[in-house]
Parts: structure tokens; sequence; C-alpha cells
């Protein structure tokens, strides 16, 4: 696959349908011109009714409704795409507030950008620094994987980490400052948490494949692993799971009620009936106690909810009237990623290479974990200057200025209470169906309302 490639191949329907089953049986196709069904009337008793429209609630309302079961879903927001939200008014073109890259190219996502014959872009022009005045280095190289200060020695073999143990802690008790990370090492705190709070086991592995690799020199041999992005909005992926499905949007669920016999779901004025429930909410929502269960959930499953924790993100957004990058910058002119780790927030993506006919820049500045906490405490006009100053770091433009700039902070959102869980939340016991009325989807993902989170949330659900 290129970096930048189109697919108009055909996909079967199980394909299409990779993001999520509620425990249904075999998947039964219909045609895409049936029509959907216009009665939603309160009286009207559903086979399946799913709570909520983000990719996880789609895919199980998908697999659900050419099952040939009568499905309605229930939105609380204006939209459909939960935590996948496609910004097409903000900017001269369409930019990803929440979730925007496609992990890897094997992930089910696949199936529905190969069926709508949608252009990706893959990240493949990455290089990161420890500081302004260290070297730039290309995440394709086998100089990522070097010690700035030299590689350390360990005659009895690398440490391993004892129980308990953050990053930090190991790397100090090994002998690894900050000033002698490879950049392999420095960027894993820009997708969790830092080191001081992150657990030790990820690093140690980076650094035993660092130190395997120190006597390889020059280019890493290509693969198609790595991030990309699709072209004109990530929404578009969405529309062919809930074509041909009743769907009302602007009705955020506050009550279920589950009996032997069916449920009735409570949605503002409105009382809607079905013989079961899919519960495709993020789990900080269900933390609030914000939808009420009669009979409330059980204990166990009351604790495992609450033992959902998010991680902590901060994502700014900034529109520029040309490329960013000087022609004297050593990554010029085609970049993907950039990122100046002494700085917060440290990293940037190219969000819209690959666009036709766009003669600026989108920029993505992106922090996790506690810096990123620290820049979501701020005021929002305060953290948006830090991420321009973190911008014109990188690029070296000191007066550099965009024409727009947006931002999101999805702990704020009522209906997500938070991007997506870090590395210590709960993620097991939360999908067992609760006496045959209740069902689960989504909930907790692998990353930021993902691709590879649905994928597993639709392992576990036929499972």
């Amino acid at each position: 696959m290129t970096a930048a490639t189109t697919s108009t191949r055909r996909v079967s329907r199980r394909g299409l349908l990779g993001l999520g089953a509620a425990g249904t049986a075999a998947v039964l196709s219909r045609p895409e011109s049936a029509a959907a069904e216009p009665d939603i009337s309160e009286n009207r008793m559903w086979d399946v009714i799913v709570v909520g429209a983000g990719p996880a609630g789609l895919g199980a309302a998908r697999d659900l409704a050419d099952a040939g079961k009568l499905v309605l879903i229930l939105e609380a927001r204006s939209r459909i795409g939960g935590r996948l939200f496609t910004d097409a008014s903000s900017m001269s073109v369409p930019v990803e507030r929440g979730a925007e890259l496609v992990h890897g190219p094997d992930v089910s996502t696949w199936d529905l950008i190969h069926s709508a014959g949608l252009t990706t872009h893959r990240q493949a022009a990455i290089a990161g620094r420890l500081s302004p005045d260290t070297p730039w280095i290309r995440s394709n190289t086998f100089d990522t994987f070097r010690f700035p200060l030299g590689a350390p020695t360990y005659p009895q073999g690398l440490p391993a980490p004892r129980s308990g143990e953050t990053a930090l802690m190991w790397l100090k008790r090994v002998g690894i400052s900050a000033d002698n990370y490879p950049i392999t090492v420095a960027a894993l705190e820009v997708d969790s948490e830092q080191f001081d709070i992150a657990p030790a086991d990820p690093v140690y592995y980076t650094v035993l494949e660092a130190l395997d690799l120190q006597d390889r020199n020059g280019p890493i041999p290509p693969d198609e692993s790595g991030d990309y992005r699709v072209i004109g909005g990530y929404n578009q992926i969405l529309e062919p799971l809930s074509r041909d499905i009743s769907l009302l949007l602007d009705h955020p669920v506050a009550q279920v009620n589950y009996r032997s016999s069916r449920v009735t779901v409570v949605a503002g004025s409105r009382e809607f009936k079905a013989r079961a429930v899919v519960l495709a909410v993020p789990g900080g929502v269900l933390q609030t106690d914000d939808i009420v269960f009669d009979p409330p959930l059980p204990g166990d499953r009351r604790v495992a909810i609450d033992e959902i924790s998010y991680l902590s993100v901060f994502k700014g957004i900034f529109e520029f009237e040309r490329p960013v990058l000087p022609p004297s910058h050593s990554q010029a002119p085609d970049w993907d990623v950039l990122a100046t780790f002494s700085v917060n927030p440290p990293s940037l993506w190219n969000a819209s290479a690959g666009t036709p006919d766009f003669p600026g820049e989108i920029v993505v500045s992106w922090m996790t974990g506690g810096k990123a906490q620290e820049l979501l405490d701020l005021p929002e006009v305060e953290r948006m200057a830090l991420a321009l100053e973190s911008i014109r770091v990188s690029t070296g433009v000191p007066d550099l200025q965009p024409v727009a700039s947006v931002t999101k902070d999805w702990s704020k959102d009522r209906f997500a209470r938070g991007a997506y869980p870090g590395p210590f939340s709960r993620r097991d016991g939360l999908h067992a169906p609760i006496d045959s009325r209740l069902y689960w989807a989504g909930i907790v993902t692998c990353r930021l309302f993902t691709r590879r989170g649905i994928r597993a949330s639709r392992r576990r659900r036929r499972s």
C-alpha cells in the first residue's frame, strides 16, 4: 500500500461489518436498497435498541440489522460518530476533533475504507529529536534506536522491571538518563502516561530492542505498518453502517428498565420497548449514572465500570495559509510527523498531507498523560498558545501565525467523559450480557475510539 492510495476492491458483507456485533447469530446479508423501517412509534416492539451511535454502536446495529433484526438506534448527540468527530466547517478542509488515524494495515476499519473507495495517506515521513539543540532523526532509520551518549552495557543482561516499578524508576535504576533516551524510547511518552507514572514493561522491551539493534545502520526495511489518515474525513466510513436503520438523534437515554420479557428505554419524554438493548456508550458516561438502570446493575459490573480510568489527551488543530516548513528545514518539504520531546506539547502531525487542491497546511499538536493534563488545566487560549509555540519550535519559524485553530477536550464532553482509557484502566469484566436483555459494545477501546479497539470489542462479543 502506497503513502496515498485509493482502493475500489469489493469486500464481503462480513468484512464490511468489522465494527461489531452484540452476541448475535451469524450475519445475514440483505440488499443495500432495502428500505429503512419508518415507524418509530413508542408502541412498536423492537428486537434490539442500540444506545449510542459511535462506531461500536453503529457496527453492532449494522450486524443486527443485516441478521434480520428490527433495530432502533438512539443517539444523544445531533450527529452520529461519537468521538469520531469530523469537523467540516471550522477550517478550509475537514479536520478530525477526535479519532483520526487508522493504526496499521490490518485493522477492520479498512473494510469500510475499501468498500467506499476512500483515499488514505500513510504517515511515512516521521522525525524526532530530544530537544531543539539535538539533531532530527528519521524513524525509518536505525538511528532511531541509538543512545545519544552511548549504549549502556549490562554484562549480566538488562535488569527486568520489578513489581510495581514505574518506567522512570526502572530507567534510573539501570542508568539511562533522559538525555540518553533513544528516540524510540522518548516517543513512548507521547501516546500514554509519562515515565513517572507509566508501567516499566513497555520501556524495558523497547530498550531491549534498541540494545539488540546497536550494530545496525542505514534504513529500516520498509513495511506497511504505521498510521493512515482518511482523506476528506474519517466520518465517511459511518454512513454505510447506519444506512437503512432507524435512528433518532438528540435522544439522550436517561433510564433502562430491564425485565424478564422486555426492556424499556426512556429518552426524554419518550419510552421505547425492545426485546434486548445494546449499550454502546463510553465507560465514563456509565460511571456518572446519567443512565439509570432498573434494577441496578450487578455489583461486580458496577465495580468493573468504576475501575475504567481515562488518559488525559490534548489535541490542538491549526490551519496555516501555506506549508509550515521553510525550504531550509532538514525535514522539508514533505513531512508527516515531527516531535521535539523537550517541549509540551511535543508531537505534531501534518493533517492535510495528501489533500488535493489545498495550498495551506493543517497541523495537529498532540500530547497525552500528565503533560496533557497540565495543558488542559490552562484556559483554552493559553494551552493553544503553548501548542502554537511548539509548532514554531519544531518548524524554526518564530513568527508563524495560523489562520484558524480549534481544540476539543473530551473529558468535558458529557456524552464522552474522556478520550480513551489509559494503561491502568480496567478492560475485562465489562461485556458479558446481563439477564439476556442487556448487551454491551465498545465501552473501552484499545486506543482513541479505535479501530483496534473496535476490532477487539467485536472479538469479545463473538466469544
